[in-house]
């Protein structure tokens, strides 16, 4: 993927493909401003340098949400078990990365799980149902 490769539709969304996870949903929040303005090519290079990393920050995210799933919902869950399905960007063009992720899960189908994750240093600052990851 390139920065050009960077458009979203009138839903602030695209799809991207992944050689490990197929194919995801890429998101603007739209309670950001980023949403109605014009996009600024540092912005679409945090989003670019974020989105091909994914094989590192896709690992952190997954073990994090194994080990959520035997505390909370006392379930042993496998890396199978976990499917990406939506990346939201929620920060401003300003400001650092930050990014929710969205995941379909075996322990909890109605709800899935999400979680918010640092751009920089991939640090996870929350997890819970599905909707973290877009609010």
């Amino acid at each position: 993927m390139k920065i050009e490769d960077i458009v979203f539709d009138e839903n602030y969304e695209m799809y991207f493909d992944t050689k490990n996870f197929g194919e995801i949903c890429l998101t603007i929040a739209d309670f950001l401003y980023a949403c109605e303005e014009e996009l600024k090519t540092e912005y679409k290079t945090k989003i670019l340098d974020f989105i091909t990393k994914i094989d590192e920050w896709h690992k952190i995210a997954t073990d994090k949400i194994i080990s959520y799933a035997k505390s909370e919902y006392e379930k042993d869950v496998c890396y199978k078990d976990i499917e990406l399905i939506n990346v939201f960007i929620l920060f401003e063009q300003e400001e650092e990365g930050l990014f929710g992720l969205e995941f379909n899960v075996n322990f909890d189908q109605e709800h899935g799980c999400g979680l918010k994750i640092k751009a920089k240093e991939f640090e996870i600052i929350e997890i819970g149902e599905g909707d973290v990851a877009f609010c």
